[in-house]
C-alpha cells in the first residue's frame, strides 16, 4: 500500500516538476529550443516503457497542470495529450514491437505529429473559425519539424539509457533445433 502510494507521489512530483520547467524553462529558450515539448516526451517514453495505465495517469495529471499554468481554454493540453497518447498506443499495440529504437522513434514522430495537429484544429475552433489554419502555414511545419528532431535526439538518448539500465531489452537469439 504504501510502496504504491510512495510510486503516486514521486509521479505527481515528475509531472508537477516536468509542467514547471516546461512553462518557465523551456518555453523562455530561443530559437528552436523553445520547440522541446517535455511532455510529449515523457507521455511517450512512459507509455513504450510502462504501460497505458502508467501513460493515462501521466496525461490526466500532467494535462492538468498545464491546463491550470496555460492561457488555453481548459483541457486544451489534456486533449492535446489524449490524442498523442491514443495515436501511439494503437501503433504499437498493432504495428510495431516495444523492443527497438526505431520503434521510439516512430511512436515519437506519431505523436508529434498528432500532438500538433490537434493543438493547431483545436486553436482554430478556439478563436471561432477566425483566419487560416495553423497547418496551411510554413511556421507550423517548421515547429513540427523542431519537435520531432529534439524528440528523436531525446528518444535515443532515453532508450540507450534504458537498455544500459534495464535487463529488458537484452538481446535473445533463436536457436536452430535439430532436425531439418
Amino acid at each position: 500500500m504504501f510502496k504504491k502510494v510512495g510510486q503516486i507521489l514521486i509521479f505527481a512530483a515528475i509531472c508537477l516538476v516536468a509542467s514547471n520547467l516546461q512553462f518557465a524553462f523551456v518555453s523562455s529558450l530561443p530559437g528552436a529550443f523553445n520547440q522541446i515539448n517535455l511532455g510529449l516526451m515523457l507521455l511517450v517514453f512512459i507509455l513504450f516503457f510502462f504501460g497505458a495505465k502508467a501513460a493515462l495517469f501521466f496525461i490526466f495529471s500532467f494535462g492538468f497542470l498545464m491546463d491550470t499554468f496555460s492561457f488555453q481554454f481548459f483541457g486544451f493540453y489534456f486533449i492535446c495529450l489524449a490524442a498523442a497518447a491514443v495515436a501511439s498506443y494503437l501503433i504499437l499495440e498493432n504495428w510495431l514491437t516495444n523492443k527497438s529504437l526505431y520503434s521510439f522513434w516512430v511512436l515519437f514522430l506519431a505523436a508529434t505529429l498528432v500532438y500538433n495537429l490537434v493543438a493547431v484544429i483545436l486553436a482554430f475552433f478556439a478563436v471561432n473559425f477566425q483566419g487560416l489554419p495553423g497547418f496551411f502555414t510554413f511556421s507550423f511545419w517548421r515547429n513540427v519539424f523542431y519537435q520531432s528532431a529534439w524528440n528523436i535526439l531525446a528518444a535515443a538518448l532515453f532508450f540507450n539509457i534504458s537498455v544500459a539500465l534495464a535487463k529488458r531489452f537484452q538481446p535473445f537469439f533463436l536457436e536452430k533445433k535439430g532436425g531439418l
